[in-house]
């Protein structure tokens, strides 16, 4: 059998990131960053990585800056409290000219049954000084696998 990737969508939009409000007028305004929650579910039990995949338009960082920081983080329940959760850092990238718009980040997550309970942060490049940060829109959240190994839902499935 052959295996193929495809990216499944998880969330499609406008969210306008930097620090000038009103350069991308058709888009919402999220300041300097924004993060979105996800649900990924594992079809495959031997499967343990998948990617998710940003899309924006704009993005562009400057020579010698380290680019749009990028953290995926993973909901856990807290073994020591009954209905709280512990967020760990399941992976981080950084976004740049050079990635032409897209960026995949891949995610471990091991052996565990799921689901898994997600969220992306993207936040623009604070390294450059207030003023001078790249204004650019967030289009596109989807998930990056193959032979349908994971599936994704938008925002926290309660089950």
């Amino acid at each position: 059998m052959a295996v193929t990737s495809q990216n499944e969508l998880i969330w499609q939009g406008r969210l306008h990131i930097g620090d000038e409000p009103g350069i991308h007028g058709d888009a919402a305004y999220a300041g300097l960053g924004a993060e979105l929650p996800f649900t990924i579910h594992r079809s495959d039990p031997a499967a343990q990585d998948f990617q998710v995949v940003l899309t924006t338009r704009d993005l562009v960082t400057f020579a010698g800056f380290p680019g749009h920081e990028i953290t995926v983080f993973r909901y856990l329940p807290d073994p020591n409290q009954q209905f709280h959760s512990i967020q760990q850092i399941a992976a981080t990238a950084r976004f740049t000219t050079a990635d032409h718009d897209t960026k995949a980040v891949t995610v471990h997550v091991g052996t565990d049954a799921g689901p898994f309970r997600l969220s992306v942060r993207l936040r623009a490049d604070t390294t450059v000084n207030p003023g001078l940060y790249n204004d650019f829109v967030w289009r596109k959240l989807a998930l990056k696998v193959s032979n349908f190994q994971f599936f994704a839902s938008f925002g926290f499935d309660a089950s």
